[in-house]
This record gives C-alpha cells, structure tokens and sequence, in this order.
C-alpha cells in the first residue's frame, strides 16, 4: 500500500453540500461515517446523521425504530474499482434498494492520509433541489501490502 492508497478504512472528519441552483454551500452538517475500501477491491460505506439519540431501553419501540431508520444517511457494501480520479461502486446491498446493483461514481483525491469524495449532482428525499456532496476522510487504519 502506497500512502496515497485508496485502500484503508476511513472516518469523515468533514462535509458540506453544494446546491447547483444558488451555488449555495451548507457546512453546517457533519454526519457520522465510515467508508472501508480493502486491497481485493470489496467497499462498504455507512454514513448516519450526527447527534443520534440511543433508545430508552434494550426492546426498541416502533417509533424509535422509524427515528433510528430514517437518520441513516447511508449505507451500502459491493466491489469498487478505480479509473483515474473516479471510484466506482459497485453496490450489491444497501440499505436503499434503489441503490442495489447500480453503480455510484465518484472523483476522489487521496493526500496521504486525507481521502476526498466528491459526489455527482444528486437529490435527497426531502428537497428536488441538486447538489454535490464533498466529504473529507481520515484514514484510521491501513492495510500491509502483503498479506
């Protein structure tokens, strides 16, 4: 593994949302992920909404159990491959089945243990308007080389 390596496990340390309309910038946000890439080409990302409340008790209740579904931002696992400054992932699971067996294509930069994703132009559930998501990841852990 090279330092600039996509391989490794990675924690988002920041985020913002860039809408096409207004060109408007929102930083405001800094949600909880993970993103995994390993040496044999498998990823998994999971990404939840900041300041999650746990449950009152060990039985969830329904209306925890919709609260805690509707924070996950993301969540979803395949094989990756890269072309240049774009990683493909290929989604075989996810926690949105729309999202199953496509392809999600980002540009990326890695600077030694600084990974950046830009997203491409994409809507979410609860606004029609376009943007770009870029998000900046430390690495937390490397893979050797050889195994």
């Amino acid at each position: 593994m090279t330092t600039n390596s996509i391989e490794g496990v990675w924690r988002l340390k920041k985020y913002s949302r860039r809408f096409l309309d207004t060109g408007e910038v929102r930083s405001d946000m800094l949600p909880q992920a993970y993103i995994l890439y390993t040496p044999g080409g498998f990823m998994m990302s999971i990404t939840v909404e900041e300041n999650r409340q746990p449950p009152a008790g060990e039985v969830l209740t329904d209306e925890e159990r919709v609260r805690l579904f509707k924070s996950i931002i993301s969540a979803y696992s395949g094989t990756y491959t890269v072309e240049g400054d774009k990683v493909i992932h290929n989604v075989e699971l996810s926690w949105n089945e729309a999202w199953t067996g496509t392809k999600q294509v980002r540009r990326f930069a890695v600077n030694g243990d600084e990974l950046t994703i830009e997203t491409t132009p994409r809507t979410a559930g609860t606004d029609t308007r376009q943007f770009i998501n870029t998000l900046t990841w430390e690495r937390t852990e490397g893979f050797p080389a050889t195994r």
